[in-house]
């Protein structure tokens, strides 16, 4: 099976500019991409991003047209591909296995494409709170030098006294190590957003899919967020230098002069790269990302979806 990631502003491409016309359909199209043994994945983060779009008719158009052509499964949420990585001993190469989510929207969904006289949508008001949050706690990762950490980090949780410059430093120069004399502003940047990246997704759970962090602590201990820090660094800190979390690392360094509403969004669509046998998008960061980081392999999965020929295929 070949597996195509179609991250959110790729499906409003296709919805607006190429199954918009009457030779195709999205139904047939979808069949036709199941016989040839192609899985055109979307995530939990588009439907979570559809769901916010303001407009109902476009929203609902949205949703129809995503259930219509794209595989009945969810590719798994960015929090359950960190916990598989780090399952697998977070190594250079990770075994190919079945993307299939279990977690956030993935049984609506199957159902969804099965039955399309089902419709489902989370609440919308809670939707925009959960959101809101999220993107208030994203707003921390900005601050891409150790010294500002501590505060952003406070503001996760301003009784844990714990929280301190010394804590973070001490954490920060043993992810440093591995760097030896090679450490730049650069890499002193990456660092400290991985670092982050790994406290708010990995240790606070904060993300679109908490449940799956939060069983994966439980099934070790009962440990606070700084807590499970100090066990990331002890029992896996590959983590801090390759996998999923860096990737998403990177995608917000790539953003760092502009954040936009949704640089966390697409920091988080960019975990997929790696799991993907190709990553359509139409958005102009990822293609940054791409020509910023041309030297990893995983780059040549990235395609512009304006670049695709759907007409004679």
């Amino acid at each position: 099976m070949t597996n195509l990631y179609f991250e959110t502003s790729a499906v409003n491409y296709l919805l607006d500019n190429i199954f918009s016309h009457p030779q195709h359909s999205s139904i047939k199209t979808k069949e036709l991409q199941i016989s040839n043994q192609r899985k055109w994945f979307i995530s939990a983060i588009t439907l979570w991003e559809i769901f916010l779009t303001q407009n109902e008719h476009r929203r609902f158009e949205l949703f129809d047209f995503s259930r219509c052509l794209f595989y009945d499964y969810l590719i798994p949420s960015p929090e359950e591909i960190i916990i598989n990585f780090i399952k697998s001993g977070c190594p250079k190469i990770e075994k190919r296995y079945n993307l299939k989510s279990t977690s956030l929207f993935s049984s609506e969904w199957t159902k969804a494409c099965r039955d399309l006289s089902y419709a489902f949508q989370p609440d919308r008001e809670q939707l925009k709170e959960r959101t809101k949050y999220i993107r208030i706690i994203a707003d921390s990762l900005q601050a891409t030098t150790p010294t500002l950490l501590s505060k952003s980090l406070h503001d996760l949780n301003n009784t844990d006294t714990k929280l301190t410059n010394a804590f973070l430093k001490h954490i920060f120069l043993e992810i440093s190590k591995r760097y030896g004399d090679k450490l730049n502003d650069d890499l002193v940047k990456f660092i400290t957003v991985t670092l982050k990246v790994t406290l708010i997704l990995l240790c606070y759970g904060i993300g679109l899919d908490q449940p799956t962090i939060e069983s994966f602590w439980n099934s070790i201990g009962k440990l606070k967020p700084l807590e499970r820090l100090e066990y990331t660094l002890r029992n896996f800190p590959n983590i801090f230098y390759r996998g999923p979390i860096t990737n998403i690392s990177k995608m917000i360094l790539i953003q760092a002069t502009k954040f936009g509403r949704g640089f966390y969004f697409d920091s988080l669509h960019s975990s997929y790269i790696t799991y993907s046998d190709l990553y359509i998008t139409n958005d102009q960061h990822f293609i940054n990302f791409k020509n910023t980081h041309e030297k990893d392999p995983n780059m040549f999965k990235l395609i512009d979806v304006k670049t695709m020929n759907f007409y004679n295929k």
